[in-house]
């Protein structure tokens, strides 16, 4: 029993080895994945291969025309226009048929026909008289007998005669009926018969001098027989003329079948018999029956459900073309976009903006392509991203959008202007106002240019007139729409637009009034700071705006304990009573408490960075030395007097950090004249680059010098020089000559010291 247990210990310790590895496995599988997932080249590659994908279906839809259920007969309930120019089959094969069946055949002349037919009759003459000697014949050999044995005989011998003419005849092709046969041989005279055959030879030569066909011999016949009509021979004679007149005559003139049928072919393949339907016209209209032509047009377009089927060629075509779009604006992107390019979500709202304009385009472009809102895409990219980008875009969307309308040369032409100037007009727009004024322009533009072309075109005014509206539409709407998604656009991608710094700058934002009602010290000190960093950053061509507001919030995390720092302070300072650690935990926690209070009110992501990077590790000086000081501490730890914060990785943020250091600075001097207070500056500046604070910017030393110069500049309008009123000149040196010690130097120094840290 013991050995059976450690047998199954064993087994189960295998069992649970595999499962181990099993389990290991399907973890290392996962982290495989998520390693993919997270290597931001694999993640543009991600994006890149969805939006091509996306869009692909998108137009591929956008350019399958509409199907039709139809049967042939029916009654069409459908207005039906051709999609692109497409060939009639059915007309134009009924047009060639009748082409070449109208072709005249080429004759050519039958030697020797005319002698035939003539030597015909000549032979007929000789036949007869030939018969008339062998029935003469035959009488003189009777000799005497009763009269009824020589009317049989007679009968006989004219009976053979007869034969022999008849069969003489039959190889000429002449066939008489028996009484006409008689005639010619028992009764005609010698001259009876000379007259037919010159009569029946005159008539036959005047009428093989014309062409006879198989096709007009009846009619050559016929008119033989009308002159036989008019000819003096004895009525007996006339008869037997008629009835020889079906006989004698030939075809003189027959068809030459290989040039005929080469006429025939030239007809047959005349591009004059194909039947085009223009791109645009009407196939069937309501009410119209559905013909075999017609059907077959529309089956051919692949418009009937009944025979529809994927067009492959139409699908490669657009694959090919969308791709090689997306690559130029992959390469535009990597060479002058770099910005975007490495932006995930940069690079998802320039996507979804893209696709949204697609489906838009798909929605409304069967009613008029002149009202498809390809400008929202232009401006949204123009203001939330790069105007560059922007311009490239435009392109781009319009030569999708074409694949789905066609050369639609209207749109084309609006797309390409109006779109540039749309995305030029609102880059600069840095209020709502001026936005909607742009919209204002973009639909006059679009009137513009839709006008040039009706002029062009030499439309009809009624055409320009309803175009026109169309597209005045247009441009006001596009512009609405942007204005209505732009701030969805910037919360959601955390994308700080002038627009919406604007915004934020303005004394009524929730955060900046409590800022301004509970830290009234700090709010101002903010708004010098302010002024400061946007000096600076301007001066070295950064984003000023951001800069400003960005330092209007830098301080925001005061709220939470505004009476710790010495701008709020009306009384006693609560640091007279606290241990410097505890103190500079307080101060050190602002930058924090910042960043949270900043998120709760949905603050843009780049000023959160600027209020957590604002003091980067900066060391709280004035607690650390009293801490050094106080011989109870022992020894202590310099990073427990750092700041726990970000060092700046922006230049917007740098700077502000300069601003904060230099304004609490130079703020406490007691002499502030240029020389100082740039002295100052400058220390300032340094202390902080020895420090290591700005080694994840891309400030420069050069930058630095610029900043300086630019703080110094503004302090100069701050602290300049102004002459005092002789009443409170007065009144100033009394209360110093008091001496009462609320207002002496050591007290003055003491608050210029304190007002150094706590400002931090």
């Amino acid at each position: 029993m013991i050995r059976l247990r450690k047998i199954t210990d064993k087994s189960n310790g295998l069992k649970g080895d595999k499962n181990k590895k099993r389990n290991r496995g399907t973890k290392s599988d996962n982290s495989v994945w998520r390693g993919y997932f997270r290597d931001k080249h694999f993640q543009r590659v991600f994006i890149a291969a969805v939006t091509v994908i996306l869009a692909f279906l998108i137009v591929l839809n956008g350019a399958t025309p509409k199907r039709y259920r139809l049967t042939l007969g029916e009654k069409s309930n459908y207005d039906i226009h051709a999609p692109r120019d497409i060939v009639n089959t059915v007309k134009t094969e009924e047009n060639a048929k009748k082409a070449a069946a109208e072709v005249t055949p080429d004759m050519k002349e039958i030697r020797n026909a005319s002698i035939e037919v003539i030597n015909s009759v000549v032979s007929l003459k000789s036949l007869i008289e030939k018969s008339q000697k062998d029935y003469k014949a035959a009488l003189a050999s009777i000799g005497t007998s009763t009269d009824s044995e020589y009317e049989k005989l007679a009968q006989k011998g004219l009976e053979k005669a007869s034969a022999a003419l008849v069969e003489g005849m039959g190889e000429l092709g002449i066939t008489l009926r028996n009484v006409q046969v008689e005639y010619l041989i028992s009764e005609a005279s010698e001259e009876d018969i000379s007259n037919f055959e010159d009569v029946l030879r005159g008539l036959v030569s005047e009428v093989m001098k014309k062409d006879i066909t198989d096709d007009n011999l009846k009619e050559r016949t016929t008119e033989l027989k009308n002159r036989v009509e008019d000819s003096n021979l004895k009525e007996e004679l006339k008869d037997v003329a008629l009835t020889a007149s079906n006989y004698v005559l030939k075809p003189n003139r027959t068809i030459n079948e290989e040039l005929t049928e080469a006429k025939r072919n030239a007809a047959y393949n005349d591009p004059k018999n194909v039947e085009i339907i223009k791109k645009g016209q009407r196939i069937l209209s309501v009410d119209d029956t559905v013909t075999k032509d017609k059907l077959k047009v529309l089956e051919d377009l692949n418009l009937l459900e009944t025979k529809s089927k994927f067009d492959f060629t139409l699908a490669g075509g657009i694959l090919v073309i969308l791709v090689l779009l997306s690559l130029l604006v992959i390469l535009y992107m990597n060479n002058f976009c770099k910005k975007v390019f490495y932006n995930r979500s940069h690079l998802i709202l320039l996507s979804i903006v893209i696709i949204l304009t697609l489906l838009a385009a798909v929605a409304v472009h069967e009613y008029s392509t002149l009202i498809i809102p390809i400008f929202i895409a232009t401006m949204l990219i123009s203001i939330l991203l790069d105007l560059r980008l922007a311009l490239v875009v435009n392109i781009i969307l319009t030569i999708a959008i074409s694949l789905m309308i066609g050369s639609d040369d209207k749109f084309v032409y609006m797309a390409l202007i109006t779109g540039s100037f749309s995305a030029f007009i609102v880059s600069k727009a840095n209020q709502r106002n001026k936005l909607s004024f742009a919209g204002t322009v973009v639909a006059a533009l679009n009137v513009l240019v839709i006008t040039a072309i009706n002029i062009i075109n030499k439309s009809a005014w009624d055409v320009s007139l309803r175009e026109g509206i169309i597209v005045l539409i247009n441009g006001i709407a596009s512009m609405l729409i942007t204005n209505w998604m732009l701030p969805f656009m910037e919360s959601t991608f955390n994308i700080i637009t002038p627009l919406r710094l604007l915004e934020l700058a303005n004394p009524n934002q929730p955060l900046l009034k409590k800022l301004l009602m509970e830290a009234p010290g700090t709010y101002h000190h903010s708004l010098m700071v302010g002024n400061l960093a946007e000096a600076g950053t301007e001066a070295i061509g950064g984003n000023a705006l951001l800069a400003r507001v960005g330092a209007y919030f830098h301080d925001i995390g005061k709220l939470k304990r505004p009476s710790f720092f010495i701008e709020n302070q009306m009384g006693e300072n609560p640091h007279d009573k606290m241990t410097p650690n505890l103190s500079a935990l307080v101060i050190i926690s602002h930058a924090r408490d910042g960043y949270e209070m900043a998120k709760k009110y949905k603050i843009p992501l780049a000023i959160r960075d600027i209020i957590l990077q604002h003091h980067g590790t900066t060391l709280v000086a004035y607690f650390y030395h009293k801490a050094k000081q106080c011989e109870k501490m022992g020894n202590i730890a310099e990073e427990n007097f750092r700041y726990d914060g970000v060092k700046p990785a922006s230049r917007e943020a740098a700077v502000v950090m300069l601003a904060d250091s230099v304004e609490a600075a130079v703020r406490s001097m007691t002499d502030k004249t240029e020389g100082k207070i740039e002295g100052l500056v400058r220390k300032i500046i340094k202390d902080k680059l020895d420090d290591g604070q700005l080694d994840h910017c891309s400030l420069t030393l050069k930058d630095l010098d610029t900043i300086s110069k630019a703080f110094v500049k503004t302090f100069g309008g701050f602290f300049h020089g102004r002459e005092e009123y002789p009443d409170i000149k007065d009144t100033a040196d009394r209360l110093k000559s008091q001496d009462s010690g609320e207002y002496n130097g050591n007290f003055e120094k003491q608050v210029s010291e304190k007002q150094n840290i706590t400002r931090q």
